[in-house]
């Protein structure tokens, strides 16, 4: 207990005391929380009591009293939280909220999202007078298709307005998150989202629903991000007065400043380098909505996406550069006649400075978990070296860390929080004992290649654990791209940024060179990319693995002089080595992916994998493909598809077949798509549905069954009505998906293939059970054990219809949809029962919304 400070050893207990509260599937009562709350504060006072006559019983008695006091802090924080969302009752009604905007806008595919601090509630009426700016009013109902349900969307769009309360205080939530969007159908030339900044105050009518989002395994958790940034509600304007430009808080004129930086490097730079310019923009306020979500793949395959927004490294190398230059004006004549260097010293008022720099800039960029880590390190050492106590990297650690964690508590269940710590600690131990940069360029030059060696080989169980890959070209990218960025790149962006304020013209003259070399870089990091091997999907490593690798990274990063150093790649090869989780022999699994209101599932039998749909646009320049298919499949370590399956072409089906096709190239694509279409002509090889064609892939008999070439003629949506039907027959069971066809088509089926050809054990419910489809003579012929809905959370669609899901609940059928159970496996076996697992109830976690019916 007396090695190490205090600080090296409080730091895992306190970030493994507040995981352990993280990770409990339901909160602790008050009760239990309290209790801990008073057992920590006994046994601090006992180890106060204790510290003369026996100080390591004290150290220990102190790190249990900080062990439960997070743990009970988390768990009241969490409490807190989870009291402040909207209640159920207020779901779908039209409200009127007073309020101002509290954070930076980013722009959707038709309109733009923002956070919103409630003030109040007011009358609806009061967002009507003249001046009142409509956002959906002209077309109700008509939001489009891109707009993202998970984060922003309307939840019941076509519910009839109902007054808002105008009780005081509010019922809602402190902090919304709001979509404003301008529908693509019927709207008026009044329909339009008006200029959205910080600081404005706003009397709003929205609709509201619970921070419900989609449910993945292994991707992003955004109902957790909602929790952690205080978002009680989500849901869409309809309508809205401006009351005030500006209301002058400390926080949103921070906000306008990055609006106004952002703006001026856009502006500067022109759109020719609209790419460059957002990743300019990332680097010089933090602002990661402005890059191209397109370029975070890239960035990813090729290990340098912690370097695109602000980073540990830049923010020390701006503190370095104050506490330079404070030094320096500190040592200047014109101090000494003042007496200022007399009074205080210089390597105090160097450190100071530095620290000071290094705040701002955290703040300005938006105080983001890597930023956090450098500040309160920094500010660590700063203090103890300025209290002449040395300055002790390992203490540096730890008290950063705890910080964060008492700070952000749901910190330590997000990837940044490890990667940023697991990169700092790598790096401090490869260097223990190590003299690098002493004086001679060479010996600089060494220590930059350890330590990024460090930081890459220490990365490596982490990347696999959170993002089911491993970057094979990331020494060698990251090795052009950390000096690049660094050292040219980010001063030039954030000096020219504070210049384009004054002068777009002479800010230009900085930012042009910045977006030339960004544009190179880009290229570079591209050629890399596109490098056989660049980037290998693995399977997600279990608990021991990732533990014997983190032991192994550090035997084989330990300092000189260490025996037997290179025995530590031994425990990496369980990475490489690690057999992909698939169904065995007389096993198919069927994989429901929650995408919202569209539809994607995956087929597995033996090493084959099947994607049918890949779900819709979701925003400017991302979709369900990038944000949802593509990060389940490398989680589970699956680099290439054998088929991918666009059933139609409406985007709810095919909006992210692109990004798929892009990142996990299939064999060949198959679908009713118009030959010549994009998707079509980005497949190796393009083929169209027919029915009556068929193949096996071992056990497993494919079978198209819908539609006939050529098309037959079509009721209703000609789109739906050519979707393509499979049925996959296996020993293990049968599944049967039925795209978004409709009454006409399923009469069809029914007609030409009857019982013996339908009949299934799992049926994908056609076109997400809309009232068009489900009809009773199908459901007797297909006679489903279970039908899966792949719908949204509140859809404005009101899928599944209830008329239709009466229809199969009287047959007996099991219900399974993706608003009610996330992401949805059902895997079938001959010779055993089947196993349904359902990612939102598995693993269960307390933040989860339970799904409502609407």
């Amino acid at each position: 207990m007396t090695r190490f400070p205090l600080s090296v050893w409080l730091a895992p207990v306190v970030v493994g005391a507040t995981l352990l509260l993280q990770r409990s599937p339901v909160l602790p009562s008050g009760a239990w929380l309290g209790g801990a709350a008073f057992a920590a504060g006994a046994l601090a006072l006992l180890a106060a009591a204790t510290t003369r006559r026996a100080p390591p019983a004290a150290g220990w008695l102190m790190l249990a009293a900080a062990g439960l006091a997070c743990w009970a802090w988390a768990g009241l924080r969490a409490q807190d939280r989870l009291a402040e969302r909207l209640p159920a009752a207020l779901e779908g009604v039209e409200l009127g909220v007073r309020g101002v905007i509290d954070e930076l806008p980013v722009a959707l595919r038709h309109g733009q999202r923002f956070g919103f601090r409630v003030e109040g509630c007011a009358d609806a009426s009061d967002a009507l007078p003249a001046g009142a700016v409509p956002a959906n009013d002209a077309a109700a109902g008509a939001r489009p298709a891109s707009a993202d349900a998970g984060e922003a969307a309307d939840a019941d769009a076509d519910e009839p307005p109902t007054p808002g309360p105008r009780a005081r205080p509010c019922a809602l939530p402190p902090r919304l998150q709001l979509g404003w969007h301008v529908a693509v159908r019927g709207a008026g030339r009044d329909a339009v989202v008006p200029v959205l900044r910080p600081g404005q105050r706003w009397t709003l009518v929205v609709r509201l629903k619970r921070p419900h989002a989609t449910v993945n395994p292994g991707a992003f958790d955004r109902e957790l991000r909602w929790l952690e940034e205080g978002i009680g509600a989500v849901g869409t304007v309809r309508r809205g007065r401006l009351l005030a430009e500006d209301v002058g808080w400390p926080g949103t004129a921070l906000e306008r400043l990055r609006l106004a930086l952002r703006d001026a490097v856009l502006q500067a730079t022109g759109p020719a380098r609209a790419r460059e310019a957002g990743v300019l923009a990332a680097l010089a306020i933090g602002d990661q909505a402005a890059i191209d979500p397109g370029l975070w793949t890239m960035f990813n395959q090729t290990g340098v996406g912690h370097l695109m927004s602000i980073s540990g490294l830049h923010i020390t190398m701006l503190a370095g550069l104050g506490g330079s230059i404070a030094g320096w004006c500190w040592r200047r004549r014109w101090a000494g006649r003042m007496g200022l260097a007399c009074r205080i010293p210089a390597q105090r008022v160097r450190l100071g400075v530095a620290v000071a720099v290094a705040f701002a800039y955290a703040l300005l960029a938006g105080w983001g978990i890597p930023a956090q880590r450098t500040c309160f390190m920094l500010g660590m050492a700063a203090l103890l070296m300025g209290t002449g106590r040395g300055a002790s990297i390992a203490a540096a650690v730890g008290a950063a860390a705890a910080a964060i964690v008492v700070l952000d508590p749901w910190a330590p269940l997000s990837a940044g929080f490890w990667l940023s710590f697991g990169a700092v600690l790598a790096i401090v131990w490869v260097c223990a004992g190590s003299r690098f940069g002493q004086g001679r360029l060479a010996e600089f030059a060494t220590g930059a290649v350890r330590t990024q060696w460090a930081a890459t080989i220490a990365l490596l169980p982490l990347g696999a654990w959170f993002f089911g890959a491993v970057s094979v070209v990331g020494p060698l990218a990251n090795a052009v791209a950390i000096p690049l960025v660094s050292m040219l790149v980010t001063p030039l962006a954030l000096a020219g940024a504070a210049l384009a304020l004054v002068s777009p013209t002479l800010g230009g003259w900085l930012l042009a060179p910045a977006a030339w070399l960004m544009a190179v870089l880009l290229a570079l990091l591209q050629w890399f990319a596109a490098l056989p091997g660049a980037s290998l999907p693995v399977p997600r490593p279990g608990t021991a693995v990732l533990v014997a690798t983190i032991a192994g990274c550090a035997l084989l990063l330990a300092p000189v002089g260490v025996p037997r150093r290179a025995l530590g790649a031994i425990a990496l090869l369980p990475l490489a080595a690690a057999p992909l989780q698939r169904p065995g022999p007389g096993a198919l699994w069927m994989t429901a992916l929650d995408v919202g209101q569209g539809m994607a599932v995956v087929i597995q039998v033996a090493d084959r994998t099947l994607v049918y749909d890949a779900g819709p646009t979701t925003g400017p320049h991302t979709d369900a493909g990038s944000r949802v298919v593509v990060p389940w499949l490398r989680n589970q370590g699956i680099g290439r598809l054998d088929a991918l399956v666009v059933s139609h072409l409406d985007d709810d089906h095919s909006g992210g077949a692109l990004s798929v096709l892009r990142a996990v190239p299939p064999d060949w694509l198959a679908s009713s798509l118009p030959p010549g279409h994009r998707i079509m002509t980005a497949a190796a090889r393009a083929l169209p549905c027919r029915r009556g064609e068929r193949w096996a892939w071992g056990d497993a008999q494919f079978e198209w069954l819908h539609p006939s070439d050529p098309p037959e003629p079509a009721r209703g949506s000609p789109t739906n009505a050519v979707s393509c039907v499979l049925r996959i027959v296996h020993p293990g069971g049968t599944v049967l998906l039925a795209g978004d066809i409709e009454a006409p088509q399923e009469r069809r089926l029914v007609g030409l293939f009857g019982p013996q050809g339908l009949a299934a054990d799992v049926l994908l419910a056609p076109h997400h059970g809309s009232a068009t489809s489900s009809t009773e003579a199908f459901l007797d012929a297909v006679s489903p054990r279970w039908a899966v809905f792949q719908v949204a959370y509140r859809s404005r669609f009101r899928h599944p219809h209830p008329r239709v899901l009466a229809r199969y609940e009287r047959r007996g059928i099991g219900i399974l949809r993706s608003d009610a159970d996330g992401a949805v496996q059902l895997r079938l076996a001959a010779d055993a029962p089947p196993q349904i697992v359902r990612s939102r109830a598995e693993p269960l976690r307390y933040w989860r919304i339970p799904a409502a019916s609407p």
